[in-house]
């Protein structure tokens, strides 16, 4: 049967069609199969295109089909869809989704890298008693609490010397715990050195790992997958920039120490350290010296410890056997009771209303008579009043002698002249009398005079 020329024209457009179609949809990155297609958003793509590829451990299994950026008031990313195009091919949960480069201008891809096995050591100690579990917790500080975010794979105890050198250096046992775990909850990136450590007192022990001093772990849980963002070239040179920045301050700073003035310092501290060791020698030889020297008067000294010792020990069970007689308990028993009765009775009188009232008079006369005597004792240090006291004191012996001898003079009168010495002073008091009321009529007149006057 012929074909007619149509047809073939036909065949060949048709032909050419479809290759032109299947040529656009590699350009644009769009797969023909129907394989599984994901969404994940990254803040920076660092170039990536439609088109390229999606590796899986290095190998490829699909391609990027859209970039799309995505520009909000709040936040902006940008969106990436790929199919995977290899038959049976199933992403993990919890997978690494990464923008890679083949060499340094070779083209961007997509490397997605399933949850790999983490290893934790411990060095065997008395405080762990238990080994955890396979399928037990892995907790990670995040903040103020801990978060549950892989499980336990396998645990073992292994011998230190099966590790790295690194690993050597930081166990100081001869036995270690070698966790393996795998992180299960996405957005996780366990930061390196993170200590870990088994929580116990439970009946499923856990594993818990807290970051390095002045790190927060950040979890970013926004989807299946953990991103990781791409880290551009010039933010790669600018880093390496400043690590080379820092390191040239510390070379300057390391120079400016094996200065020759330093050099100099140094020696001199070393000589010194040479001759502060050579004396130190000396002493210790000269303590060892003595204490060889001493050695019986220590071994006395020692004896006389034991002896002192064994004399406490006896005294200790005399004292035993003194507290454990019945009639000396009762002897003090005895002895306990009375002096509290005399407490409780001492206790009742005080608090009689009549006793307190004494005792509060007894207070008021001690302070009365305080005050007396420090008044007495301000007296008698004042010289010029002790002066007058002393001159009317003998003023007054004079007067009572003068009175006494008087006194005899008028006892010796007969009682005639008593009589008349008793007439004499009435007298003399009537006389006094009307001489004041003379006084007093004369100073009345003399005021109305001047009121005259």
């Amino acid at each position: 049967m012929r074909i007619s020329p149509a047809t073939k024209v036909g065949i060949l457009t048709l032909i050419s069609l479809i290759v032109l179609t299947l040529g656009i949809m590699w350009l644009k990155g769009r797969a023909i199969s129907a394989g599984e297609r994901i969404e994940v958003a990254f803040h920076d793509v660092d170039g990536m295109r439609p088109g390229s590829a999606v590796q899986m451990m290095g190998i490829r299994i699909g391609q990027v089909e859209e970039v799309i950026p995505v520009i909000g008031t709040d936040e902006s990313y940008v969106t990436v869809k790929f199919v995977i195009t290899e038959d049976g091919i199933k992403i993990p949960h919890a997978s690494t989704i990464s923008i890679q480069q083949s060499g340094i201008i070779g083209e961007k891809f997509l490397e997605i890298t399933p949850p790999q096995i983490q290893t934790a050591l411990l060095p065997v100690t008395n405080n762990i008693k238990t080994l955890v579990n396979e399928g037990a917790p892995v907790e990670l500080l995040a903040g103020n609490e801990y978060i549950t975010v892989g499980e336990i794979k396998s645990a073992e105890i292994v011998n230190t010397k099966t590790l790295t050198t690194i690993q050597q250096e930081n166990m100081r046992t001869p036995y270690v715990y070698k966790i393996g775990y795998i992180i299960t909850k996405p957005g996780i990136l366990i930061p390196e050195d993170s200590i870990a450590s088994i929580k116990t007192g439970t009946n499923n022990p856990k594993l818990r790992l807290v970051p390095p001093k002045d790190i927060i772990a950040q979890i970013s849980s926004t989807g299946k997958y953990t991103i990781v963002e791409p880290i551009r070239l010039k933010r790669f040179f600018d880093v390496q920039l400043e690590a080379a920045i820092a390191l040239q301050e510390t070379n300057d700073k390391i120079n400016s120490l094996l200065s020759e003035e330093s050099l100099g310092d140094l020696k001199s501290i070393l000589k010194n350290t040479k001759q502060l060791t050579t004396e130190a020698t000396a002493t210790l030889s000269l303590a060892t010296e003595l204490l060889r020297s001493s050695k019986t008067e220590i071994d006395n000294i020692a004896a006389s410890a034991e002896g002192l010792s064994n004399k406490m020990i006896v005294l200790a069970d005399n004292l035993n056997k003194i507290v454990g007689d019945p009639e000396v308990k009762n002897s003090l028993l005895s002895t306990t009771k009375s002096i509290q009765k005399s407490a409780t009775s001492i206790s009742e009188m005080l608090g009689d209303p009549k006793i307190k009232e004494t005792v509060d008079l007894v207070n008021i006369s001690a302070k009365d008579l305080s005050e007396i005597t420090s008044y007495i004792n301000s007296m008698t240090k004042d010289q010029e009043l002790k002066g007058r006291l002393d001159t009317t004191l003998v003023n007054l012996n004079d007067s009572l002698d003068k009175l006494s001898v008087t006194l005899d003079s008028v006892n010796s009168l007969s009682s005639e002249e008593k009589t008349n010495l008793k007439e004499i002073l009435e007298d003399s008091s009537e006389i006094s009398e009307n001489l004041k009321l003379f006084s007093d009529k004369l100073n009345k007149r003399f005021l109305l005079f001047r009121l005259l006057f």
